[in-house]
């Protein structure tokens, strides 16, 4: 029996206020987000033999009262429940970017529910990447993986977004962390080879450095000089050439790092059953890569049959080298197909806009804190007291409101300062300040808007 769409919105209503926006057709039924005394709660309206039924966890069905053969039921938002909207809501889950046009990210650490954020990027050509995890975050925070996952994806549904969105767990070190991100469904896979890079080359002798580079293979050491030597590669408008020694030093601070993704990506990211991003993450390492060491990288990946679609850098670090250097930087990532992505570059870059016309349009900026600096202007403008006790924790003065900028210092002390504020200090009881950010949702939701679209202006 099809089950008309006024009567699953007359049966949800009574349940609560509707939020239009979230109300979606599943298999045999409609799915919306109800508030009601009990807070916000996932309504699912089906038929009586729906294949669903048994599959949402928390609560119970129950006939409808009107018509027997419809059951009707209100449900948590529970990790189970949110994985099933993904399944079921294909605009509720994340879809991979590819290597084409500008994507931002943001990295979720309170968990708030903000249905505001996704709609910033209706209509625009601006791809949002909705969370983009760490483990290093996950265990500052102790927060998951999962709950930033599903975080996201309660803040789409609830948006009514349909524009596509995408999820990264990147900074992954291990098999365990891969396969966790896999299990979870996120779109973007970012594996972390900075502490594979063997900076030690870096203080050899020349001497020393060819003794260790003569000690390889033969034909691998032939294959090496034959493919780089006495020769110009042309990536864009630019030529890059290699010296004999710098290329033998290249081959030995970078093999392990090659390696290691050749091994990960083999393993676990080559034949995955959807579109996945699979990011080159060198963003921890503090050496920015000159043009010949991109190059080599990128080209023995491929040489290796090693797809990725984005290079991640820290921009603090690589800005002098982008701007020395930006022409031969684009023209690789342009030569071997993929994007450039940032990490930080809220705090690196003054004009992003200028940036992605230099990468030719091809770039993810990581706007890791943005969500934080907003719920700190929330608190600072609703909270004194609690503002207070967060600045005390960092071991900062406290802050205006009007200080809490990515212009300002104390606003860059302060969102650097997150793990200080939000993780959980032996004897010391965790801060309220999502609870604090919650309570003024409206505020919140203001002062991110007014952060991300100043962003989103540039572009």
């Amino acid at each position: 029996m099809a089950i008309k769409r006024e009567i699953a919105e007359k049966l949800m209503s009574e349940k609560g206020t509707l939020i239009g926006s979230s109300f979606s057709v599943i298999p045999d039924g409609y799915l919306g987000l109800v508030d009601n005394a009990a807070g916000r709660q996932l309504a699912v309206v089906c038929g009586e033999k729906s294949e669903a039924n048994n599959a949402w966890k928390g609560a119970e069905f129950e006939p409808a009262a009107d018509n027997k053969k419809i059951k009707m039921g209100l449900f948590p938002l529970n990790p189970n429940n949110a994985a099933l909207i993904r399944r079921l809501v294909s605009w509720a889950a994340p879809s991979s970017c590819g290597v084409n046009g500008i994507s931002v990210a943001f990295s979720d650490w309170l968990g708030v529910v903000n249905s505001q954020l996704p709609n910033l990027f209706a209509r625009k050509q601006i791809k949002p990447v909705l969370t983009d995890f760490t483990p290093e975050f996950s265990a500052a925070l102790q927060r998951n993986f999962l709950e930033a996952m599903d975080t996201a994806t309660w803040s789409v549904l609830s948006s009514g977004y349909k524009g596509g969105w995408a999820a990264n767990a990147t900074g992954l070190k291990t098999e365990e962390e891969i396969v966790k991100a896999l299990l979870y469904g996120y779109s973007g896979i970012g594996v972390d080879c900075s502490d594979k890079i063997d900076r030690s080359i870096e203080g050899l002798s020349t001497e020393e450095t060819e003794k260790r580079f003569g000690e390889l293979d033969r034909d691998f050491k032939e294959a090496i000089d034959k493919s780089y030597l006495d020769a110009e590669f042309q990536v864009g408008d630019v030529k890059i050439k290699f010296e004999e020694k710098a290329l033998h030093r290249m081959v030995l601070e970078f093999g392990q790092a090659i390696m290691f993704l050749q091994n990960m990506y083999k393993d676990y990211l080559d034949d995955t059953p959807w579109d996945l991003d699979f990011e080159v993450d060198l963003s921890r390492s503090d050496k920015p890569l000159t043009p010949q060491e991109h190059y080599f990288l990128a080209n023995e990946l491929k040489r290796a049959a090693v797809k990725f679609d984005t290079l991640c850098v820290n921009a603090s670090i690589f800005e002098q080298e982008m701007k020395e250097n930006l022409a031969y930087h684009a023209g690789i990532a342009k030569a071997f197909d993929y994007r450039m992505s940032f990490a930080d570059a809220a705090l690196a870059f003054d004009d992003l806009a200028a940036v992605a016309k230099n990468v030719n349009y091809r770039v993810n900026f990581k706007l890791t804190h943005v969500l934080w600096l907003a719920a700190l202007q929330t608190v600072a403008k609703t909270d004194a007291a609690l503002l207070k006790q967060m600045a005390e924790r960092a071991g900062l003065a406290v802050p205006s409101a009007e200080d809490l900028t990515f212009e300002r210092e104390a606003g860059i002390a302060f969102v650097n300062a997150y793990d200080k504020i939000l993780g959980k200090e032996e004897g010391k009881e965790i801060l309220p300040v999502k609870e604090a950010v919650e309570k003024e949702k409206g505020l919140y939701e203001e002062n991110l808007a007014a952060i991300v679209n100043g962003f989103i202006r540039m572009l």
